[in-house]
């Protein structure tokens, strides 16, 4: 065979372009249209992106956030509640702005989006399709801070023609860059930068050196530091129709998208995000300028005053500053004084002797009767954990009984009047009550009297999670709940089965009870560095802070109260708290007042 080849060149090239054609082929997506997704209900997008704060960028935590995100999931919200439609969203990192771009224009797989602060020009249009813009584009020319203010073209090409420009490749920033070198004929040299970096930072540090960035991160940046060292110039602005998300050309995904844009609900929810992530007072000034483009004094008058609070800001801490210093030597004056008062008491300390001997004879006596009554307390204590648990047993034999007997009575031969069904239905729900009640007494006095024996295994958490899920669905339907279960994958927990069902109803029981009705709760089942995270989330009315520092302690009552009129023992969650511990794991609540709880638990991930 290999001589074969040797002899025969073209067929060598031939399997060569082959294989070349097959890798490039498999590193392509699969496509997926609107009309398709439509169709099935569901679809998974891809975004390329690269970093560009504030727009988009890797949290800590990992996850995407930014102000394109945030659009991003409005959109997907936005298709689930109108369209009833699941889009499911991977976020794809590229190395560069320009692989970014190439993604989308070369592949032309629909379904493919990119995101990193697009500007939107006639170029790209040629190659790419663009969303409607989400906000202005407004190109600005900075300095470091050595270089003058110029006020006309002469003025620049004289200052200019011996400065550096720092530009990225690639972007609008080169391609303004490179018009205004062609328009004014100065010949001044280029530096690039890598995407990753700052083109403003990049300029603050050096000297003779000069850029075009967009206004809305140079306000930004002004914003939060009116001290930053670069000076921006009146000259050379330009103005374009805005930052988009691009998508291949002839796919069917800008219907969608311009719905989106134009519906009621985004705009408002643009600005909660440009208030996280931005800014949202420069967000509209910015907006505002897009439209009032030659409008440089209202500008320069914007800057002055961000400058002028910065100004006044310092000069409060100034005063700050003097008043602490003028505290500081006050408390030193009463060091002293407390220093010359402690001399003079330290002269009558043998005469004090007396007195502090007798006093610790008083509470060495006073701490043994304290004893004494720690000791009756804890008999008492002990005494009365008893008796609750043989009225809890006792209770047990006879409620069952009366759950027993609602159960002849309605599979009775005779009828009953509607009246009469309604008292044995209201019966045997109170008795299922009291018994649920007397389960979670037990279940507390055992463990936290140690009679609780845990045989730790592997168990298929997923399968087991879904069952418990399925099971709560009648009850959820009552109130016209959804429970939406998800699970990345199939997981294996170290803990065991029967409690761990315990714990999951326990969790989904709160969820339903402080739900209203109409809305959905979601479980989800993730591994998370060799753990495996189940999050149980609701809709309901939110828990303050003070409620979630007592959320796991016995007998609690918090603000929230259950949608329903249902009954608490006020025992489930120190139940599930103490059951996740003993099994190595832990348990904790994120929540905020209007806007649902999330209760999670993590547990070891089985080799």
């Amino acid at each position: 065979m290999k001589v074969y080849l040797r002899t025969n060149p073209w067929l060598l090239a031939f399997l060569l372009t082959l294989l070349s054609s097959s890798f490039t082929l498999s590193q392509i997506p699969n496509s997926v249209t609107w009309s398709q997704v439509k169709q099935d209900g569901k679809g998974t997008i891809r975004i390329y992106w690269h970093e560009s704060k504030p727009f988009i960028f890797k949290a800590p935590d990992g996850q995407m956030s930014g102000i394109e995100p945030e659009i991003i999931n409005g959109f997907k919200t936005y298709l689930k509640t109108y369209k009833n439609i699941d889009l499911s969203i991977e976020w794809i990192a590229t190395e560069d702005f320009g692989s970014t771009l190439s993604m989308i224009s070369k592949n032309g797989v629909p379904g493919s989006f990119a995101s990193s602060a697009f500007s939107i020009t006639p170029e790209r249009l040629e190659l790419v399709d663009f969303s409607p813009p989400y906000m202005a584009d407004i190109c600005v020319l900075i300095t470091s801070n050595d270089i003058p203010i110029v006020k006309n073209t002469e003025e620049f090409n004289h200052v200019f023609s011996n400065l550096t420009a720092v530009t990225i490749a690639g972007t609008t920033y080169e391609q303004d860059l490179l018009q205004l070198k062609n328009n004014v004929q100065v010949g001044f040299k280029v530096k690039y930068i890598p995407s990753s970096e700052n083109i403003l930072r990049t300029i603050e540090s050096m000297d003779h050196a000069f850029g075009l960035i967009d206004l809305p991160v140079y306000m930004m940046i002004f914003n939060s530091n009116p001290g930053v060292n670069v000076k921006r110039q009146n000259l050379f602005s330009t103005s374009r129709e805005g930052y988009a998300f691009i998508f291949p050309k002839n796919t069917d995904w800008g219907e969608p998208l311009n719905e989106y844009f134009a519906h009621k609900s985004f705009q408002p929810n643009l600005d909660k995000i440009m208030a996280e992530y931005f800014n949202l007072e420069l967000y509209r000034f910015i907006e505002h300028l897009a439209v009032e483009s030659d409008d440089q004094v209202e500008l320069l008058t914007r800057e002055k005053e961000i400058q002028y609070k910065d100004l006044q800001l310092k000069l409060d801490q100034i005063e700050k500053d003097e008043r602490s210093q003028q505290i500081l030597i006050i408390l030193l004056v009463v060091i002293l004084s407390f220093m010359v008062v402690i001399a003079i008491l330290y002269s009558k300390r043998k005469q004090q002797n007396a007195q502090i001997e007798i006093q610790r004879k008083n509470i060495e006596l006073k701490s043994e009767q304290l004893e004494k009554r720690n000791h009756q307390l804890v008999t008492i204590n002990e005494e009365k954990n008893h008796l609750i648990r043989i009225l809890a047993h006792d209770l047990r034999t006879p409620i069952s009984h009366v759950q027993g007997l609602t159960q002849v009575l309605m599979l009775g031969d005779e009828k009953l009047s509607a009246d009469q069904t309604l008292i044995i239905q209201k019966i045997s729900e109170a008795s299922t009550r009291l018994n649920k009640m007397i389960t979670s007494i037990l279940d507390t006095d055992a463990i936290e009297n140690d009679r609780v024996q845990l045989f730790i295994e592997d168990v298929a958490i997923t399968p087991l999670a879904q069952q418990v899920v399925r099971s709560f669905e009648k009850q959820a339907l009552k109130k016209n709940i959804e429970i939406l279960f998800k699970a990345d994958r199939d997981h294996l927990v170290k803990g065991e089965s029967l409690f761990l069902v315990q714990v999951i109803e326990n969790l989904l029981s709160n969820a339903i009870k402080f739900s209203p009705s109409d809305k959905s709760i979601d479980v989800n089942l993730r591994a998370v560095d060799r753990k495996v995270l189940i999050s149980v989330k609701d809709q309901g009315p939110g828990l303050t802070q003070e409620d979630i520092s007592l959320l796991f302690k016995k007998f609690q009552r918090l603000s929230a109260k259950p949608t329903g009129g249902e009954s608490s023992t006020g025992l489930g969650l120190s139940i599930v708290k103490k059951y996740i511990e003993l099994m190595g794991g832990r348990v904790w609540c994120e929540s905020q007042v209007g806007k649902g709880a999330t209760f999670t638990i993590e547990l070891a991930m089985a080799e």
